[in-house]
């Protein structure tokens, strides 16, 4: 179990870090607001590069394989996760659609 506390720390602080408000007032993030917002989100790269890593180290300590996938006879591709995305983008242009004609 202890295999699963660095990805779940990290977890928190990402959401931590995503909660506060970039609007000035924070004192504990001022050296990311000084950053340009380009340079702010590539450093989305390292970081969930990082999470990847934490995650797959945790799950390959586990017992889980490096070759296998979770379900037999399932894979995931390239596909997939292209349509994943179409999938993700559709449901969030129909909440913000219906969310403002509520308004």
């Amino acid at each position: 179990m202890t295999n699963y506390f660095p990805p779940l720390i990290l977890m928190g602080l990402i959401f931590i870090s995503s909660s506060i408000p970039m609007d000035g007032q924070s004192e504990h993030l001022k050296f990311l607001m000084k950053l340009k917002p380009t340079v702010q989100n590539l450093l989305h790269i390292p970081l969930f590069g990082l999470f990847a890593y934490l995650w797959l180290r945790a799950f390959t300590r586990h017992g889980f394989s490096k070759t296998k996938t979770f379900v037999p006879g399932r894979y995931g591709s390239l596909t997939d996760m292209l349509l994943n995305i179409v999938g993700i983008i559709t449901g969030a242009v129909i909440y913000l659609h219906r969310a403002e004609s509520k308004q």
